[in-house]
């Protein structure tokens, strides 16, 4: 073999990878999107997750505040208004 087909079988088989490459751009360009609408889906579930932690916390504390204002305030009894 010359030089001149190994230059030319070199040069198919990258024209040939670019053309794979090319056919599969819209699937890979798909993929890409799905990972990043994945991605987004995921922060805003953390971003849920976080904010329902952070009521559930706030509320326990009012109750447990509520409750001791009610139970040391008065003795442990209810008093008239």
């Amino acid at each position: 073999m010359d030089q001149a087909t190994i230059v030319s079988y070199a040069l198919g088989y990258i024209a040939v990878a670019i053309a794979v490459f090319l056919m599969f751009l819209p699937a890979l360009a798909i993929l890409g999107l799905l990972l990043i609408g994945a991605g987004a889906v995921q922060v805003i579930v953390l971003l849920i997750n976080a904010l329902t932690v952070g009521l559930y916390r706030a509320v326990h504390r009012m109750y447990h505040h509520l409750l001791d204002r009610w139970q040391s305030g008065h003795g442990g009894r209810l008093a008239a208004h």
